[in-house]
């Protein structure tokens, strides 16, 4: 199996990062999580209670923009793999794909003066053009480790560091999106929404400048991943890739929709809208504790028994919610908190398998093709989302739900099952597949120890 050269740019061969390079590096995920939180947290109530479109319908849209996600997300990645610049291989893309990643995020949450088959096509167009930017922007980045370091602790860390940032932007986010809506809009939501939006569009942009500036990239692949064809075939026939597919579907799926469905359980199931901020941000702050807790369980036990182990802690938690009725609102926090601690365990132990299959690819075949890879891995994790967003559409249409107005009770059951059962039902398939995942921490040493010049 012929091994993949990994050539230094120049001549200093470093494979130990600083301190302020890795910050640099994990604020790119903190400028994403302005995206990528907002489509988990806001976007289907935005849709459905504040720009007016009826559940199915975001169920349908959020359906087609991942079909076109099968097309762009591997066309980023076979892109990524084969760009060469003065700025690097992936640089590039956060610096000139971030201004309009910003402004389309502005233009998501901003609900035009058009008839309502104009709003539609509206809706279409800038989440579909939103997600085209996300890619772009989010795969280079993603692939960026393996460009900045051949050392594979110093990669692990670059993945803590982009956790930790992210959901500590995920904090901020979850706990000022409402109130900032209502103080912007002076209690008009879509005005609200517009200008809330349009600052987080500036916050994005400002920062991802920040990583570009902050990382290098000092090795470049050999011409063994040049042909983009070759590459997908190779990552196609490696079965823990498969494996890995599926876990990201049950996570995006199922195991995150508490995430979107919170909001409507404040608001309708408890009548407390005003509460949901704070219950995200302190389910948000247990997983930034989760993630630095991660570093420390991932130096004792397997990836692979974390996942198991941590995954059905995540469903037991949840699933506590749906029994949770007499024991009232502190309950529901502790429960959530718990759940999201756990997930803070599982986001980097899952990143970190990806790098392993990386690897495992170049293992069996002598081609290393990181980019395609995560474009691969993040387009399950976007397609994942819009199934997730289509089963939470097309069940509140079947289940009578009319937004602003009180909830029927088979609504209300609907809603506490999203916040419950389905995603402990998620967790528990996600740790059965773990059970036949092939790369244990022990297969990775002896495939790391015959691939010598790949870290």
């Amino acid at each position: 199996m012929k091994p993949v050269s990994w050539t230094p740019i120049d001549d200093k061969d470093v494979s130990m990062l600083n301190v302020q390079e890795k910050l640099s590096y994990g604020l790119g995920d903190f400028a994403s999580a302005f995206t990528w939180a907002s489509l988990s947290l806001y976007l289907m109530y935005f849709y459905t209670d504040v720009f007016g479109l009826s559940p199915a319908l975001v169920g349908t849209l959020f359906l087609v923009t991942r079909l076109w996600d099968a097309v762009t997300d591997p066309a980023v990645g076979l892109l990524a793999d084969r760009t060469r610049t003065r700025f690097g291989r992936l640089r590039p893309y956060l610096l000139f794909f971030s201004l309009p990643l910003g402004a389309m995020l502005a233009l998501t949450f901003t609900t035009p003066s058009l008839s309502e088959n104009g709003r539609i096509l509206y809706a279409f167009v800038t989440y579909i053009a939103l997600m085209g930017l996300y890619t772009l922007v989010n795969i280079p980045y993603s692939a960026l480790p393996v460009s900045m370091t051949t050392d594979n602790d110093e990669r692990r860390q670059l993945t803590n560091y982009r956790m930790l940032l992210s959901y500590i932007a995920f904090v901020l986010i979850s706990y000022a999106t409402l109130p900032l809506v209502e103080l912007l809009g002076n209690g008009d939501e879509q005005r609200g929404f517009a200008l809330t939006y349009a600052l987080y569009g500036v916050i994005t942009f400002l920062v991802f400048l920040l990583t570009f500036k902050g990382v290098r990239e000092r090795y470049v692949e050999g011409d063994s991943a040049s042909n983009p064809l070759k590459s997908l075939a190779h990552i196609a026939r490696a079965r823990p890739f498969w494996i890995m597919f599926a876990t990201s579907i049950l996570i995006f799926t199922l195991m995150l929709m508490p995430d979107s469905a919170a909001i409507y359980f404040f608001k309708y199931y408890l009548g407390q809208e005003s509460s949901v901020s704070l219950f995200l941000a302190m389910g948000y702050t247990s997983m930034v504790a989760g993630v630095i807790f991660n570093q420390l369980v991932m130096r004792r036990f397997c990836k692979r028994r974390v996942m198991i182990g941590a995954n059905l802690a995540y469903g037991l938690a949840l699933a506590s919610f749906f029994v949770a009725a007499d024991h009232g609102m502190p309950f529901y926090f502790a429960a959530f908190m718990a759940a999201k601690f756990i997930n803070g365990v599982i986001a980097p132990t899952m990143w970190a398998m990806v790098g392993d299959i990386a690897d495992y690819v170049e293992y069996e075949s002598g081609r290393r093709a990181t980019g395609t890879t995560t474009s691969a891995v993040t387009f399950s994790q976007k397609f994942g989302m819009s199934i997730g967003g289509l089963l939470t559409g097309v069940l509140f249409s079947l289940y009578g739900y009319i937004p602003n107005t009180e909830q029927s009770e088979t609504v209300l059951v609907l809603i506490k099952s999203m916040m419950s059962v389905m995603p402990a039902v998620g967790a528990l398939g996600v740790a059965v597949l773990m059970l036949i995942y092939p790369l244990g921490d022990r297969r990775m040493a002896e495939i790391r120890t015959a691939k010598p010049t790949a870290a």
